[in-house]
């Protein structure tokens, strides 16, 4: 700036205020709220637990080596999921112990007629064009589903309101309304790889039990932890015990001119029994003794004060 220069208010308003707008993102209220770090951790366990069984699984079915790869969990609005699929897929919707509460399992139609030329014996040069599946394969693919679901019923356990059942197979995610449309819904993300072929799956479940019971496990597990676990955590600790005689004081020297068949005088009374250490701090006395070809020790004093 130049002498004479001058700086009016407005000039030094506009050059140090920053607009908030461009400072802070607008909050959209329409979407659900985010899932808390421990929650998503939890979920993200349960998840990732369920991928090694449904690979399992379809290894053993498709006999093909499979290998599902959890990419991420998410809690979205059921519009913000189904926008994410393609317009035509796999969705096996299964009701949640026959609650309104339903959850998707979806896949490619591609992969999924993959998996029954596999599983008939066949070796597909390419990959199928999707369609919707006959009588015959969707048999097969049920009793796929059927088994994942199982897997996913052992993966998340009390998480779930209710067992998932298999009810039928939709392929136009538009017309697939298991929830209302602003309605919150965890989705688990899978990458997956079947012999040389990638594709992608997802889990979606209705959020609202979820997240109840996420909150009551999770409070159940802190109490059991503060009470339970925690003492059974710590009577489960190893420690080193050892007997130790009254140490003996030499200068330095001496220990450097220690040599085999030197003999050392402790000032510990052979009457006097030895302390019984535990993890470094003296925790009763001792007698020492052999109990077959073995030493051994016998308690004759606790100190209270250290246990």
């Amino acid at each position: 700036m130049t002498a004479g220069t001058a700086l009016d208010g407005s000039a030094l308003d506009g050059a140090v205020r920053a607009d908030p707008a461009d400072e802070y993102a607008a909050y959209d209220f329409r979407r659900p709220a985010q899932l808390g770090r421990e929650h998503l951790r939890r979920l993200e366990v349960a998840f990732e637990s369920f991928a090694r069984l449904w690979s399992s699984q379809l290894t053993a079915k498709v006999r093909v080596r499979a290998h599902f790869a959890l990419e991420r969990v998410e809690l979205v609005s059921y519009d913000e999921y189904v926008q994410t699929l393609p317009t035509t897929t796999a969705m096996a919707a299964a009701p949640l112990g026959g609650r309104e509460e339903t959850c998707v399992l979806q896949f490619g139609l591609d992969s999924a007629l993959l998996w029954v030329v596999q599983m008939m014996g066949g070796r597909p040069v390419s990959a199928p064009e999707p369609r919707t599946f006959t009588p015959i394969e969707l048999a097969l693919i049920r009793h796929l589903v059927e088994g994942a679901l199982e897997h996913l019923s052992a993966s998340l356990g009390s998480l779930l309101p209710g067992e998932p059942v298999f009810s039928a197979v939709h392929y136009n995610p538009q017309y697939l309304q298991v929830v209302p449309a602003g309605a919150g819904v965890i989705v688990a993300r899978y990458t997956l790889r079947l012999g040389d072929a990638d594709t992608t799956a997802t889990v979606m479940l209705p959020a609202s039990g979820v997240v109840a019971r996420l909150a009551e496990t999770g409070d159940d597990l802190a109490a059991v932890h503060t009470a339970e676990q925690t003492l059974a955590q710590v009577r489960g600790t190893p420690l080193d015990v050892a007997l130790r005689l009254a140490p003996l004081r030499i200068a330095a020297g001496e220990v450097l001119e220690l040599a085999p068949g030197d003999l050392l005088r402790f000032a510990h009374p052979e009457t006097r029994p030895f302390e019984l250490v535990a993890g470094g701090t003296p925790i009763a006395r001792a007698t020492a003794g052999s109990r077959g070809s073995r030493l051994a020790c016998t308690i004759t004093t606790v100190d209270e004060e250290t246990l």
